[in-house]
């Protein structure tokens, strides 16, 4: 492989099972390059989650290696939504999605360094939420039970674990049928945390890394909060982000009340974020000892054996 030196020490250090991935990841991405004309040489591995991220230094793009085609279609096709909506939003650099080594691969503009910042979040997440359903019929419904646990029996995690994970999940789903929510359905990002914001040089933008979604805003608002609640580390400007939020958000779909942390639903909707997002964790704990230990660490934190704030690494 033709990778670059910081791919190159990562392949030195982690896992079997880990290279294993990377190497069919570029493998892909090598044969898309040959089609397009890009350069795939050099490239370097930037992310590994939800998808294989892949930096081409010589075409000033970017290369995501997906699983599967329909999620990647799903993300082409939510960036062109954007923009039809003039939301500030990383746009593909070649339309479609190719095929290559039994993966999906899509290119896009170089988004430039991460911004992380609370006020921009709030501006693109409000842009994206103003965007009427209607106006896009192809989005599903979100439902952050479906395929939630799936591989969760061949992780490398105890059996009490596991077990604790399908009740918990068995007892948040039920506290989800309850929720009264204050807003309709809307386009939103399901997100896990702020949403991501990039900046090349010319304005900031948001980076789709999941597909877009019909649902309820309050998930993405509780996404943007729960972090500071919960994790050690960086804090983010709530305060700012929701008087951006309110400032630019849908009309006619006020909060009915002053922030999302004070909303009746909001617990239960904070725990089914995390624990969506300690299982993206665990789905990936095969991949090495690293991350299987942050699996466990996590699980643990649910369980109540470790206090908040927890200590999630870099956030």
């Amino acid at each position: 492989m033709s990778i670059g030196p910081s791919t190159s020490a990562l392949l030195s250090t982690t896992g079997r099972t880990h290279r294993q991935d990377v190497t069919a990841s570029y493998a892909a991405l090598a044969q898309a390059c040959a089609a397009t004309g890009d350069d795939a040489r050099h490239a370097e591995l930037v992310s590994d989650h939800p998808h294989d991220v892949w930096s081409l230094p010589a075409s000033r793009a970017i290369a995501l290696v997906h699983t599967g085609q329909d999620e990647a279609w799903a993300l082409v096709r939510g960036a062109e939504l954007l923009e039809q909506h003039q939301v500030a939003v990383v746009t593909p650099y070649y339309g479609g999605v190719r095929t290559a080594a039994g993966r999906a691969v899509t290119f896009w503009h170089d988004p430039g360094k991460r911004r992380r910042d609370a006020s921009l979040s709030a501006w693109v997440t409000a842009a994206v939420h103003r965007i009427h359903p209607g106006s896009a019929l192809w989005l599903e419904d979100h439902d952050p039970f479906a395929g939630l646990l799936d591989g969760l029996d061949d992780t490398p995690l105890s059996e009490s674990a596991r077990r604790f994970l399908f009740e918990c999940t068995a007892w948040l789903q039920a506290e989800w049928a309850g929720i009264d929510w204050p807003t309709p359905p809307t386009v939103i990002l399901g997100a896990r945390r702020l949403a991501r914001c990039h900046d090349g040089g010319t304005h900031p933008r948001l980076a789709l890394r999941r597909p877009l979604w019909r649902g309820h805003r309050e998930w993405d608002l509780v996404a943007a909060r729960w972090s500071n609640e919960l994790l050690r580390g960086r804090r983010d400007d709530l305060q700012a982000y929701h008087r951006t939020y309110t400032a630019h958000g849908r009309t006619g779909a006020a909060m009915p009340c002053e922030h999302i942390g004070a909303w009746s639903g909001y617990q239960v909707v904070r725990d089914v974020v995390v624990l969506t997002a300690v299982m993206d964790t665990v789905r990936r704990a095969r991949l090495d000892s690293r991350t299987r230990d942050l699996a466990v660490h996590q699980v643990a934190c649910l369980r109540g054996a470790r206090p908040a704030p927890w200590d999630w690494g870099k956030r």
